[in-house]
């Protein structure tokens, strides 16, 4: 059996409490279920590694690459699809609208456009936030652990 995991992006907004990290203002862009190692140090790291370097922007300028830049919350998703799809099964969307079911952990990625992405995840079966923070706080907690 494995550790599943839902990844959900969500734009950050003013205001915006952390502390539930599977509920939500507004609508995620893309609800990415993950069907095995979806636990802080498999999944969590992997998130993070793939964020750590992406800014978020409003425009394409000279200098967006992909990988290092993201214009918005809809390329960054599509960016995030393509990064960790790359076999049959394994990764699937799910409807925006989806509710907890199977998965242990719930990622929710909030960007803001010129600031870091903040991650939170929620453990499903504890019913609590366990982490909000940067990538990069991210990988420095689930790599020492």
């Amino acid at each position: 059996m494995g550790t599943r995991s839902l990844t959900r992006i969500i734009p950050r907004q003013e205001g915006l409490s952390f502390n539930e990290g599977h509920e939500h203002a507004e609508e995620s862009h893309v609800n990415m279920y993950r069907h095995f190692d979806g636990y802080p140090k498999g999944h969590g790291l992997e998130l993070a590694e793939f964020l750590k370097d992406i800014k978020i922007i409003n425009g394409i300028g000279g200098n967006a690459e992909l990988g290092t830049h993201a214009n918005g919350c809809g390329c960054l998703a599509a960016q995030m699809v393509k990064h960790f799809k790359d076999k049959v099964g394994y990764i699937n969307l799910y409807p925006t609208n989806n509710d907890a079911g199977d998965e242990d952990y719930i990622y929710t990625i909030y960007p803001k456009g010129g600031e870091p992405c903040f991650i939170s995840i929620y453990n499903v079966y504890e019913e609590r936030c366990i982490f909000v923070g940067t990538a990069l706080e991210l990988i420095k907690k689930y790599n020492s652990q």
